[in-house]
């Protein structure tokens, strides 16, 4: 009896299995004629597809940008940014001029010369309104901002005072000019923090905010000779860093290729500056010089642009120097080979793509309308057999160099030259701006 009821109960429990499977195929059968019926009609596969070409156009841009990157260079190597506007997908926008490239997302890269891409949260328009990630800010070139603050409550130390005292006796030729032999620079040549000094947008540089001074500084550096056009650049840098390096930024002096960088060539290049003494008779020929009048300041056998003994310069461009460099007497070579940099031109709102850069750079405010200017770069002159050796300053009406030594005889021909900074600061990358009017009595705010 117990074997029989538990044959029954074996039956019973198949039964049950069989249903079971029997129903829950039923149910999905059901249930995928209701799924090919709404798909059909434009439910689950056509949003299945929607997400999908959404994925694949985000897929396709990040290709096209990285196919962009790749191809997009001329023969000589330079990026060819026409092609690159081309090839980015619709709502791209791309600065041809600064290289500056936005997303319709508001983000920015920037295409460098070798192809790589350089993301930045700061960007400039070509009329120098100041983006943020691609947004305007509010903010213009030419706009005050109230970095004096800064300046103000930054110290510099007696030791970096001294420092620079000393390597301007030392290095800026002032000791080698006969009527200083018993003076001392810090005497007749003060050097001086101006506090009060105000701030204007210049540019943006590598990503940065870059601030100029208003004015040019009351402060004079003393050059002179083969030691002044030497150490130029470094001097001027020096005491620009040392006197205007906050918690907020850092500071160096204006250079000839922020002048060039703003230039509105289609109108007045330098590359046309005539000189009849030089192979081309343009701005960029070669002439050499022989014999007595082959003397050189040691800086120049540095120079890309120069030539000792036939020996061309590998290590400096003109605006670049990172130590001083103590000469004690005069050197010759059997020839050198100079490279016409020199040029000079007065200056008018024609001359910049943004004519407000007449007004910043060269028509200085009423307070210092005659207050000449340093670039700290170096230039060269040809003449008949001999060169001038310069550094380029800037006036209330012109660029143009001043000259400090000559290639012949420099024993008796020596210049010397007394002139302002005129300081740039490029803010730090974490710098939060307020905007307001960017006037000077309303100026930006730095936090």
């Amino acid at each position: 009896m117990k074997e029989e009821t538990k044959m029954c109960k074996k039956v019973d429990a198949k039964g049950i299995t069989l249903i079971t499977l029997i129903i829950t195929v039923i149910v999905m059968l059901i249930l995928i004629s209701i799924t090919v019926r709404i798909a059909l009609n434009g439910g689950i596969v056509s949003k299945t597809k929607i997400a999908s070409s959404e994925t694949q156009k985000t897929v396709d841009r990040d290709e096209l940008q990285e196919k962009a990157i790749i191809e997009v260079h001329r023969g000589d190597g330079e990026v060819d940014l026409g092609r690159l506007e081309k090839e980015l997908s619709e709502g791209w926008k791309v600065n041809k001029e600064s290289g500056e490239c936005v997303s319709p997302h508001g983000n920015a890269f920037l295409v460098e010369e070798d192809g790589s891409v350089e993301d930045v949260k700061w960007g400039m328009g070509d009329n120098g309104e100041i983006t943020y990630e691609g947004k305007d800010t509010g903010i213009q070139v030419g706009d005050y901002v109230d970095y004096e603050k800064y300046v103000a409550a930054s110290s510099v130390g007696e030791t970096e005072i001294s420092k620079l005292y000393e390597d301007l006796q030392e290095y800026s030729g002032f000791a080698d000019y006969s009527v200083n032999k018993n003076n001392t620079y810090s005497d007749e040549n003060p050097i001086t923090k101006e506090k009060t000094l105000k701030w204007r947008v210049l540019d943006i540089k590598d990503g940065q905010i870059r601030l100029i001074s208003d004015t040019p500084t009351l402060t004079k550096v003393y050059l002179c000779g083969y030691n002044g056009y030497n150490n130029a650049v470094y001097l001027i840098d020096e005491v620009c860093s040392t006197l205007y390096t906050t918690e907020k930024g850092t500071a160096q002096n204006l250079k000839i290729e922020d002048i060039i960088d703003k230039m509105n060539l289609d109108y007045w290049d330098y590359h046309d500056y005539d000189n009849s003494y030089v192979d081309t008779q343009k701005y960029g020929g070669t002439a050499e010089c022989t014999g007595d009048d082959g003397y050189y300041p040691k800086i120049f056998a540095k120079e890309k642009t120069g030539w000792v003994n036939d020996k061309q310069g590998t290590e400096l461009d003109l605006s670049e120097q990172t130590e001083p460099i103590n000469q004690t007497a005069r050197t010759k070579a059997n020839k050198i080979k100079i490279t016409q940099t020199y040029w000079s031109h007065s200056m008018s709102e024609s001359n910049w793509k943004n004519p407000t850069y007449q007004n910043i750079l060269i028509k200085y405010s009423s307070i210092a309308p005659d207050r000449v200017s340093y670039l700290s770069s170096r230039c060269v002159d040809a003449y008949s057999s001999w060169a001038n050796m310069c550094v380029f300053v800037v006036t209330s009406s012109s660029v143009s160099p001043g000259y400090l030594y000559c290639s012949f005889d420099n024993n008796k021909h020596t210049s010397f030259k007394r002139n302002c900074l005129r300081p740039v600061v490029s803010l730090s990358d974490s710098i939060q701006i307020t905007a307001n009017e960017g006037t000077l009595k309303s100026p930006h705010n730095l936090t």
